[in-house]
């Protein structure tokens, strides 16, 4: 009897340590078969949409089609900006799609970007602010995204009111523009600062009126990095470049981009 019971607890507790390990291995790196990618941010369309639609944004798109003809799968997902950006850089997935060379430290860029971000500044119909510098926010109350960067000298600005929550109010989640649209509708701020492309997609999407653009910031260009704890980052990365490269040059980035309403920002 104590043979079989010791017998039947080691089994169990070699099972145990089998299905730890997998579960550990495939938890903190993602992606090492080579040949799949996991890419993850929150929703930020066109860019990158929802997981669930058809379209699941022009960058997501285009990743597809460049690595799938090196026979890449791709698994992509969204969660919340900061945790996405934490997962990539710890190795838990393999690339975040629309970050800044800033937001991106420590990870590896890939080099040709995937688009244009332009900071706007977004008002109800009825309000006559116009934006011309960050001076010009001076008493406003504003909405922002959680974990994002906005550049310089904008970025100095919510660090110093962000004590202030009337001033600075953040959302978070895989959609904080909809809570920060949805804050602006019913007057718990007066301006949300978005991308260009992202706020008339969601306008559209949503169908949603009485929001107007009171300015934007000078274009910067937003890219996709990819995570060093990944063997082949460097490899990934290259491929990426290159075949954004070629689509320009075929057209092919032309039509897709038509799909999502856009043209090149080259």
């Amino acid at each position: 009897m104590y043979y079989f019971v010791k017998s039947c607890c080691l089994r169990r507790l070699t099972s145990l340590i089998v299905v730890t390990l997998c579960v550990f291995t495939t938890t903190v790196f993602a992606g090492q078969d080579g040949k799949s990618l996991a890419i993850v941010a929150d929703e930020w369309c066109p860019f990158n949409c929802s997981k669930d639609s058809l379209d699941q944004g022009f960058v997501i798109d285009m990743t597809k089609d460049i690595l799938g003809a090196a026979g890449f799968s791709i698994d992509y997902s969204t969660q919340a900006w900061t945790s996405a950006l934490d997962d990539v850089k710890a190795g838990r997935k393999d690339a975040i799609v629309g970050a800044s060379r800033e937001e991106a430290q420590g990870l590896i860029m890939v080099e040709e970007p995937f688009g244009e971000h332009k900071n706007c500044f977004y008002t109800r119909l009825a309000d006559p602010f116009v934006y011309s510098s960050v001076d010009a926010l001076a008493g406003r109350r504003i909405a922002i995204a959680a974990g994002y960067l906005y550049g310089e000298p904008l970025d100095s600005y919510i660090a110093s009111n962000r004590p202030n929550f009337s001033r600075i109010q953040m959302s978070t989640g895989e959609q904080p523009l909809l809570i920060n649209i949805r804050k602006l509708e019913a007057r718990r701020v007066d301006t949300v600062i978005e991308n260009l492309q992202v706020m008339d997609y969601s306008l559209r999407k949503y169908r949603l009126s009485g929001i107007r653009l009171a300015g934007c910031d000078a274009p910067t260009p937003i890219y996709m990095a990819i995570s060093p704890k990944r063997q082949d980052a460097g490899k990934v990365a290259s491929m990426l470049a290159l075949g954004i490269r070629k689509m320009r040059q075929t057209g092919k980035m032309r039509e897709l981009l038509a799909r999502y309403g856009l043209s090149d920002w080259k």
